[in-house]
């Protein structure tokens, strides 16, 4: 575990040990890191035998289940590995974080210039590439007509595109919170988003998860000239 190994300054005794919110952050992130390393650990070793089950010599039924178990392996080896690049990113930025309220420049100087500090990279490039790799792998329910409704498709639906959108970019921020970032995204973003866009009334009730179905828009009058102030004719308060 050399991420562990990294916080080795001597002034940093009283952060480290938990007593302060910072040292308290920081201890979460390394525990996270360290059960992400055990966690990918168990999901090579689980891996390691599901490959060596697929190539032993198997028929019917039973070649069917050791090829499925080999991709499910796969699937769980490949989150586990993006779980530890997720918790070093996080880890890194609780050493930072700690480190500066040791030295002090939790003050002035970095309360007058937090735009000044580089944004964090984001883990994915888009929000398709979010849903494909992070959401669909762990978020599954009942599709059918009398429970989820989802649209193979979604990409033509402008509600779910920018939900999606709104999903994504909340992940890239929450995940750099070590203690309490992904709950909040699961509880205050994923759960509500996602309700909306499975519901039978949502986005996709007209559509089924192998055939789009373009929703026909609300009807909708334009108003008369004028019947509207312009923000430019909004007087100053």
């Amino acid at each position: 575990m050399d991420e562990l190994n990294m916080f080795s300054d001597e002034n940093t005794a009283d952060v480290k040990d938990g007593t302060t919110p910072a040292g308290a952050a920081l201890s979460n992130a390394e525990a996270r890191v360290e059960d992400a390393h055990a966690a990918l650990a168990q999901a090579e070793g689980a891996l390691a035998a599901a490959r060596e089950k697929s190539e032993q010599e198997l028929s019917g039924w039973l070649r069917a289940a050791a090829t499925e178990a080999l991709t499910q392996s796969e699937r769980a080896r490949d989150r586990a590995v993006q779980e530890v690049e997720s918790a070093s990113d996080a880890l890194a930025i609780a050493r930072e974080q700690a480190a500066g309220k040791t030295a002090g420049e939790g003050s002035s100087s970095r309360a007058a210039g937090p735009a000044a500090e580089d944004e964090p990279e984001a883990f994915y490039d888009t929000a398709e590439e979010f849903l494909h790799e992070q959401l669909l792998p762990l978020y599954n329910r009942i599709l059918d007509a009398k429970n989820g409704k989802w649209c193979r498709q979604w990409f033509l639906h402008p509600e779910a595109v920018s939900r999606m959108d709104a999903l994504w970019r909340a992940w890239e921020h929450l995940r750099l919170d070590p203690t309490t970032g992904m709950s909040v995204w699961w509880k205050d973003h994923a759960d509500v988003h996602m309700a909306v866009l499975l519901s039978q009334k949502g986005p996709f009730h007209a559509c089924s998860p192998t055939r789009h179905n373009a929703p026909e828009p609300f009807p909708c009058d334009i108003a008369p000239e004028g019947w509207f102030l312009k923000a430019s004719d909004t007087p100053d308060p």
